[in-house]
């Protein structure tokens, strides 16, 4: 019961987001680099960098984390330009509460 209850948990308040990143250069460096940045910060579960298409998506806890310090920390800790793409993903909870 109560590993059930930690999993719908950890799905209430988890968020996926994904960012367009500016200035990479090479899909080995930079993107180890910015995982290595991103993937550091609390509540941050799983980090993702497509250099093809200039994409990180990030998966987090967003009662920990949230869109704007993973974009003050890969714009302040890096050379890489970082805004969230447009059409992100919603957390669960937040997709729950927008069908009503």
């Amino acid at each position: 019961m109560r590993l059930l209850a930690i999993l719908v948990c950890s799905f209430l308040f988890s968020a996926t987001t994904e960012f367009n990143v500016k200035g990479m250069m090479c899909g080995v460096g930079c993107a180890n680099k910015i995982k290595t940045q991103i993937g550091s910060l609390d509540g941050v579960s799983k980090c993702d960098v497509n250099f093809d298409k200039g994409l990180l998506t990030v998966e987090y806890d967003d009662s920990k984390m949230n869109d704007q310090a993973i974009i003050k920390a890969l714009n302040d800790k890096t050379t890489y330009s970082c805004s969230v793409k447009e059409d992100k993903p919603k957390g669960l909870f937040k997709r729950i509460l927008g069908w009503f």
